[in-house]
This record gives C-alpha cells, structure tokens and sequence, in this order.
C-alpha cells in the first residue's frame, strides 16, 4: 500500500493544497518498507490529484484540504484522511499500527469526529469522510 503526505520540514504540511513535495512510503503490515520524498509542482488541482493517481497512491494522510480538491482526489479511488498533524515517521507509525485516530495527531482546532464527511456547519474542520 503505498501512502502519500504533504511536507513541510519533518512535518506533515498544514494545508495539502500548497504542499510542494509529498512523502510517499510503502507499507505492507505494520512494516514500512520504502520511503521518498518526491517534488510536487504547483499545478491546477486536476493534474495535483492525477499526480497522485501516477504515483499509485492508495491513501493521502494530510492536513487541510480543499473540498473541490477532496473531491478530485477520492473521485480517482484515493482515501484521504484530513486534519492530521505530527512528525511524518510518527504518524506513518500510527497510521501501520492502526493508532492514527489518537488526538494528539488530530489538527488544532479540530475535534474529533471530523473525520467522517463533508458537511455544513460551524466548527473548522469540515470532513466528515470516514477514516
């Protein structure tokens, strides 16, 4: 399975949609087996989530995301799971060990439940698209 998330530093980057290079690691099991960091230029959202889909990505870990960019990404059969933050090796980590939905990976300001699909409402993360 191979897993994509946008850097910034040694963190996953805030916002998926500025992101200028992504971390793309395979994992069989709880067992990370390769990882690079790969260039991701700044382009329209279409060819961002055909990116994606080159790279053979099978799940986005990220922080914010655009819904318009969401869209496109799950459209071309990607799973994306939002609003996380923290050190991309511990949350490869969490993500191989199953302990991803554990707060402390959860984006400030966000809250749990967040994560199951978009909808309308007030809080400030959106995506309420199942994890």
């Amino acid at each position: 399975m191979k897993i994509a998330i946008p850097v910034w530093q040694d963190s996953i980057s805030g916002v998926f949609d500025f992101a200028d290079k992504l971390s793309l690691a395979e994992i069989e099991g709880q067992t990370e087996n390769n990882r690079l960091e790969i260039p991701l230029p700044n382009e329209p959202m279409p060819q961002k989530a055909s990116r994606l889909k080159e790279l053979d990505v099978d799940v986005l870990i990220c922080g914010a995301i655009s819904k318009s960019l969401a869209f496109l990404i799950i459209g071309s059969g990607i799973k994306i799971i939002p609003f996380v933050s923290g050190q991309i090796d511990e949350v490869l980590s969490a993500y191989a060990s199953g302990q991803l939905t554990e707060m402390r990976f959860l984006m400030p300001g966000c809250r749990i439940g967040t994560r199951k699909g978009f909808v309308k409402g007030g809080h400030r993360c959106r995506w309420h698209g199942g994890l």
